[in-house]
């Protein structure tokens, strides 16, 4: 406690706890759910998803008042090109990923947008759709451009949005449909 001018009032330094650099200097909450397989005679497995979540612990009390991450109202954030290119670098990975299983990245990504576009997944496909429906749906947002060739998905995406054969168009360069891979579609008798 110190005594602050002539007038007598007090200060209290706030308290803080630090904790030494040999302790284990972060806390981790760890949640998840375990989720059985059914019609299993002979083995036992089952399926889950974790969270984990880390934080890390002051060692000093410097650490303590610094400020990592400044709270931005989204009108705010004009200058930042950083989430501008993310969509593009999402669409990089994506080819990558595509290459690695024998196929033409760029091709069958560009038939992928354009058949996602002809038809849709929605929230009615669960989870995986809505975040698919919003990776493979360039005019959904406003990024400027990477390079100029990025001009080609939303060229793709309207194709398929205007009713264009995806299949045609893109069979020449992706024999193989990538929606296939996750998507089944079916034909339905009424």
């Amino acid at each position: 406690i110190t005594t602050c001018s002539s007038e007598g009032h007090l200060k209290r330094f706030s308290r803080s706890l630090i904790f030494p650099p040999t302790s284990p200097t972060r806390v981790q909450f760890i949640g998840g759910i375990g989720i059985p397989v059914e019609n299993l005679h002979f083995e036992s497995v089952t399926s889950g998803y974790v969270l984990k979540a880390e934080y890390f612990l002051p060692t000093n009390s410097t650490e303590i008042t610094r400020v990592y991450l400044k709270p931005m109202a989204i009108t705010g954030r004009t200058e930042s090109t950083y989430g501008a290119l993310f969509r593009w670098v999402i669409y990089r990975g994506i080819e990558m990923v595509i290459e690695n299983m024998g196929l033409p990245g760029r091709s069958c990504l560009l038939r992928l947008i354009c058949e996602h576009a002809a038809l849709p997944l929605t929230h009615e496909s669960g989870l995986l759709g809505e975040m698919l429906d919003i990776v493979l749906t360039p005019s959904s947002s406003v990024d400027p451009l990477g390079h100029s060739s990025d001009k080609e998905y939303h060229t793709s995406e309207h194709y398929g949005r205007r009713g264009g054969d995806c299949e045609a168009a893109y069979a020449s360069r992706c024999q193989k449909s990538p929606m296939q891979l996750f998507s089944l579609l079916l034909e339905v008798n009424e």
